[in-house]
């Protein structure tokens, strides 16, 4: 009876039909509106806080695109105590149809004179698992996101409009041919030419994008293959937007080794074309040490919860 109170006071129940189910699988996102509570919120808060430090000190890729981020959220009671909350392990398996595996949990604060990402999908989030096994993030902004005002939320496509799969696939192929020793900046260059903000898409994806407003406590859950990007936060009454992300695998899923190394290598760009350098931080995925290449990612000893 106390773990339901706790669980309660988190996450809240939603109740999802099957309209919004089949709108999930088909366009690859869903805002949960209300989802978790304000005692969830503060929580996250605290915890984000504790751990952000300056981008620049972090060494992280993303220097010039955040004020403070953190790799290292995953590991604090805030975090494990929403994701192993009864709630939000069934709005997500009633979503996303089978179990899933916590990953990693992050935080990234946005000022109005940085710029968060450009157009991207989780290449780096996802990089040691096969091209076409599942993985979701959930996206936490801890402060309200106003389009109409400060703006400093983001801007997504709907996998039934284009996606990234095909990127995955031949991020494979490249990390492969680069694993051999060949050379594969050719091939990178009409990658770049094509993919790279700005590039041929960009305006098609401007044209097409959603964006959503979210007051605190919503969130919103997307596939890997979804293309998105930060929306920079405007001046205004809020110093800074503030937000959590969790990242899940199919409990199915395998290790790649080879396209973690390929994509490693790149920061996540070979199936952009774009080289973004090797992160200095901690990679999530080389701790798998006791599996072998196709092995299920569950059968390590260093696997996540499973939800």
């Amino acid at each position: 009876m106390q773990s339901q109170e706790k669980d309660l006071s988190l996450v809240n129940n939603l109740l999802l039909n099957s309209d919004e189910i089949e709108a999930f699988r088909r366009q690859g996102f869903i805002k949960l509106k209300g989802f978790l509570s304000e005692h969830a919120i503060q929580s996250l808060k605290q915890a984000a806080r504790s751990k952000v430090i300056s981008a620049r000190e972090s060494k992280s890729a993303y220097g010039d695109s955040f004020s403070r981020l953190t790799y290292d959220l995953g590991t604090t009671d805030a975090v494990k105590n929403i994701y192993s909350s009864i709630a939000f392990r069934t709005a997500l398996v009633t979503l996303i149809g089978h179990p899933l595996i916590m990953t990693e949990s992050q935080s990234f604060e946005l000022t109005p004179h940085k710029e968060g990402f450009a157009w991207h999908y989780d290449s780096l989030s996802f990089r040691y698992i096969r091209p076409l096994d599942a993985a979701f993030s959930v996206w936490i902004p801890l402060d309200p996101i106003d389009n109409s005002g400060q703006r400093g939320g983001m801007a997504y496509l709907a996998e039934d409009i284009y996606c990234a799969k095909a990127n995955f696939q031949m991020a494979s192929l490249l990390s492969k041919r680069m694993a051999a020793g060949v050379a594969v900046e050719d091939f990178s260059a009409h990658l770049r030419a094509v993919f790279q903000t700005p590039s041929l898409l960009t305006d098609l994806f401007e044209a097409y994008k959603t964006q959503d407003d979210f007051e605190v406590g919503d969130v919103l859950l997307f596939t890997k293959s979804m293309w998105h990007r930060s929306e920079p936060l405007l001046p205004g009454p809020l110093a800074t937007r503030l937000a959590v992300t969790m990242r899940f695998l199919d409990w199915r899923s395998r290790l790649d080794k080879t396209m973690f190394e390929g994509e490693s290598e790149s920061g996540g760009g070979v199936g952009m074309g774009v080289n973004w350098g090797r992160p200095t931080q901690t990679a999530y995925g080389s701790q798998f040490i006791d599996i072998n290449d196709g092995e299920e990612i569950r059968t390590s000893t260093y696997c996540g919860a499973v939800i």
